[in-house]
């Protein structure tokens, strides 16, 4: 009797597991330590889909495609030090084709690598002069056409 007092696995009802966070799907926010957030759509538990980032240590915002927690696929990118991007992106870095205005004004409308200017691109420099050409690793080399607001042409 005393045996049947302190129950038994079988006497005791079906084995519970401990008790677990569902997995998050569809919209909503997550805050991290540091005062970052996501806010946007979750599937299975992972940031994925459309949805806005904030680095607090940075004080960059994104806005766009996320897969498994990284922009990934097209998006606008604001800088807290100014200026933005829009365009494509993958694993967080400039990747494709897209639209970058620097925090002195300056335009960028082209290719980007590796979060670089890299292949064919325009570039409206503050001062009104614009190159349209090639970039390799931010800078310009290749062929090109430099237009000067003062009228010269310059043509490499």
């Amino acid at each position: 009797m005393a045996a049947a007092s302190k129950g038994t696995p079988s006497s005791r009802g079906p084995r519970r597991d401990p008790p677990r966070r569902p997995p998050r799907d569809g919209h909503g926010k997550l805050l991290f330590q540091d005062g970052s957030y996501y806010e946007g759509a979750f599937v299975d538990g992972e940031i994925m889909g459309e949805g806005r980032r904030h680095w607090a240590w940075s004080g960059d915002t994104f806005s766009g495609q996320f897969v498994l927690g990284e922009p990934q696929g097209y998006g606008v990118m604001e800088y807290k030090a100014g200026g933005c991007y829009e365009g494509e992106v993958s694993h967080g870095m400039r990747e494709g084709h897209g639209f970058l205005v620097d925090r002195d004004g300056q335009v960028y409308q082209g290719s980007f690598h590796d979060n670089k200017r890299h292949g064919p691109g325009q570039m409206l420099f503050k001062n009104g002069d614009k190159y349209d050409g090639d970039w390799v690793r931010d800078q310009r080399q290749g062929h090109g056409v430099l237009r000067c607001v003062n009228g010269t042409t310059y043509e490499l």
